[in-house]
């Protein structure tokens, strides 16, 4: 019975603490639909991936995400430990930036997302991993993991209650600017050629968003096999880190060659000369001071509604 039941996991403080009450409406959209669910509602940090492993393990095929970035990447995280390729995996965006809905197009109206779930028409997705400094069992991501800079104005935009989305990650950059960092050097492997980097931030993405609307790697596409690799090719001071944002804001950073390095890859592999870098891996902590990673892209290995 439960394969063709639905496990919605769902974070109660999501979209300003009304996600409980969102969560009756959804159900009661599943059940109108001919498609019950079963909710089962987190209670901190890693609970989410906790419920989807215990849910596969009670037979549950269907998982879907009701929340933000985080309870995504989490279900995701759950879903790819399990070691099943077949459970589908479904999106309903009620958080802080959905970044990842917005990059796959799943909708925000959540009638409209219950909608797409139901219809029961899924596609597979690219999945990335990230190993290192902070995660030696690794940590999967759908989106994205962004080292120096962008964490720094991500893991501080984590710091608002009040704020959401664009305007959070807006006012963190100017915060961030009184501080940025220096930069970092790199040794850079890509798909076994090695290369060195000095750089202030370096993208390693399967999405095109991150950060409610920064668009750190415009061009890439979530069922190409490849990741996208953005980094800017000199050290920013000051006032002119706004040229940067405004970059990323429109994404004109694939034009600007002679500011910014753009490819693709398969394989790659971080080195940093100190372990002070920060990462984050779909909007998350990955770690706060790391100097050595490595990503790799898995094809098709996820099956999503989008």
């Amino acid at each position: 019975m439960k394969e063709k039941e639905i496990l919605l996991i769902i974070n109660p403080h999501a979209s300003k603490g009304k996600g409980k009450r969102k969560a009756r409406k959804i159900g009661r959209l599943f059940k109108n639909n001919g498609s019950p669910c079963t909710i089962a509602y987190t209670v901190g940090e890693g609970h989410a991936e906790k419920l989807t492993l215990a849910g596969i393990a009670n037979g549950f095929r269907t998982i879907v995400a009701t929340g933000g970035d985080g309870t995504v990447n989490e279900v995701l995280n759950g879903i790819m430990r399990s070691g099943r390729s077949d459970i589908r995996m479904g999106i309903i965006p009620i958080g802080r930036g959905n970044d990842f809905a917005w990059v796959a197009n799943i909708p925000k109206d959540i009638e409209k997302a219950v909608a797409l779930i139901t219809r029961g028409v899924t596609r597979r997705c690219d999945v990335g991993v990230c190993r290192g400094d902070g995660q030696p069992n690794g940590k999967f991501f759908l989106n994205g993991t962004g080292f120096g800079f962008e964490p720094m104005v991500n893991f501080k935009a984590m710091e608002y209650r009040h704020l959401n989305g664009l305007p959070s990650y807006i006012v963190a950059f100017f915060s961030i600017l009184r501080h940025p960092p220096v930069g970092y050097h790199i040794r850079l492997t890509v798909d076994g050629e090695t290369r060195e980097v000095d750089t202030q931030q370096l993208s390693v993405a399967n999405g095109v968003r991150m950060g409610g609307g920064f668009k750190m790697t415009p061009l890439a596409q979530l069922d190409d096999g490849l990741f996208d690799v953005m980094y800017p090719t000199r050290i920013y001071r000051g006032w002119s880190m706004i040229r940067l944002v405004l970059s990323f804001l429109r994404g004109g950073q694939v034009k600007d060659k002679e500011n910014f390095c753009y490819f693709n890859a398969k394989k790659v592999v971080v080195e940093a000369s100190k372990k002070d870098v920060p990462v984050h891996s779909d909007g998350e902590v990955f770690t706060y001071a790391g100097g050595s990673f490595s990503l790799e892209m898995l094809p098709g290995a996820l099956n999503l509604f989008y």
